[in-house]
């Protein structure tokens, strides 16, 4: 077994940084438990290895063209070895949260978003990432989600529109943006898998201006997020990463409808542009935690 490649197969960077967005929403929603923030980390940590393997799994045609070197493609992951790794993260994931329930360290609604997420995701990966449109929403809402995991750790009630709602939005909006694009940078692979993109069904261009269209409506609904910060200490952190990433998101969109080459750089710098916020509020929850 290719224990290097059973950790790129499960993208374990990425399983990190979810991680640790859920522990700043835990954070910012009230919650002090170090038991409660290690649980969250494990299994979200450990549901982003389920999603990622099992995406692979069912992704083989199209990584034979968007992503020769995947471990499964280059055999260096056994289709067996995946599987074992993929239900055995899974579970535990949805044992540790079960366990910080018992516990009384989480609160119950926490395993609705979970148990959501593994769904939507799983789902995704079986099949959907074939229907048009619907793949492109399951990404953004599943990624998303990660905002509300924490907060919905810490509070027993469903909350108003809050800090994390907020982000949520934002994360949804801006990703459906990114996945538009990046129907359109793997239009080869897709058709080739049978996978129905906004790019190879209507045309690369109209992809790239509905990516567009997502991204400023994300960028015009921000402003938001700056408003309730001005209400909470701290909150000038988050939003002066929330400008920056504005600024970014706008750049990326301009020159995006420009030049149709633009299309891996906008994938790149939306990406960066979502981490400068991301820091932001991974910065907001630690100085709210020494507080």
């Amino acid at each position: 077994m290719n224990l290097r490649a059973l950790i790129r197969l499960s993208r374990i960077e990425h399983g990190i940084l979810t991680s640790l967005i859920t522990i700043a929403s835990y954070v910012v929603a009230g919650g002090r438990s170090s038991v409660a923030m290690v649980l969250l980390f494990l299994s979200s940590l450990l549901t982003e290895v389920f999603l990622f393997a099992t995406n692979d799994i069912y992704n083989i045609e199209e990584d034979k063209i968007n992503r020769p070197d995947a471990p499964l493609v280059r055999g260096e992951v056994t289709i067996k070895e995946a599987w074992v790794l993929s239900l055995l993260s899974v579970t535990i994931a949805v044992l540790l949260n079960a366990l910080g329930i018992a516990l009384g360290h989480l609160m119950v609604w926490s395993i609705v978003i979970l148990i959501m997420a593994i769904v939507l995701g799983f789902s995704y990966n079986y099949g959907l990432k074939r229907v048009i449109v619907v793949n492109n929403l399951l990404v953004a809402l599943t990624s998303s989600l990660t905002f509300i995991y924490g907060l919905y750790a810490a509070t027993s009630t469903p909350p108003t529109l809050n800090l994390p709602y907020l982000l949520l939005m934002v994360s949804f909006l801006a990703t459906m943006g990114r996945e538009l694009v990046k129907g359109a940078i793997d239009v080869a692979g897709d058709v080739r898998a049978g996978v129905r993109t906004v790019a190879n069904v209507h045309g690369v261009r109209t992809a790239l201006v509905l990516a567009v269209v997502f991204t400023l409506i994300a960028v015009f609904i921000s402003p938001l997020i700056i408003i309730y910060d001005t209400k909470e200490p701290y909150g000038l952190v988050l939003s002066i990463g929330v400008l920056i990433t504005d600024i970014m998101l706008t750049y990326a969109s301009i020159m995006l409808l420009r030049n149709n080459n633009y299309m891996h750089r906008f994938r790149f710098l939306s990406l960066g542009a979502m981490a400068v916020t991301i820091v932001a509020y991974l910065i907001l929850a630690l100085i709210l935690m020494i507080h």
